[in-house]
C-alpha cells in the first residue's frame, strides 16, 4: 500500500511538470514545476535514486530562488505605486 502512495505522487508530479510546458505565464510556470519536482524529490528519494533526487532538488531550488525574486520584485513595485499615488485631495473655494 505504502508503494502505490509513492507512485500516485511520482505520477502527479510527473503530470505536472509535463503539464507546466504548458503555461505561459512565468509566475505559474515556476510554480508548477516546484511543485512537481517537489513530489518527484519525494519519489526518488523514496526509492534512493540519486540522480533523480539531485536533479529535482537543483530544478526546486532554482524555481524557488526565482520565485521569490518574482515576489521581492512584486512588493518593491507595490511599495513603490503606493508611494507615487497621490493622497487624497481636498478641493478648497475661494470667494
Amino acid at each position: 500500500m505504502e508503494n502505490i502512495m509513492y507512485d500516485i505522487i511520482s505520477w502527479v508530479g510527473l503530470t505536472i511538470c509535463i503539464g507546466a510546458f504548458f503555461i505561459k505565464d512565468v509566475f505559474w510556470l515556476r510554480l508548477a514545476t516546484l511543485i512537481g519536482c517537489s513530489l518527484l524529490f519525494v519519489y526518488y528519494s523514496h526509492i534512493a535514486i540519486p540522480q533523480g533526487v539531485i536533479s529535482n532538488l537543483l530544478v526546486l531550488l532554482i524555481n524557488a530562488y526565482y520565485l521569490i525574486r518574482f515576489a521581492s520584485a512584486r512588493r518593491k513595485a507595490l511599495a513603490e505605486s503606493k508611494r507615487l499615488t497621490p493622497g487624497p485631495v481636498t478641493l478648497t473655494t475661494e470667494n
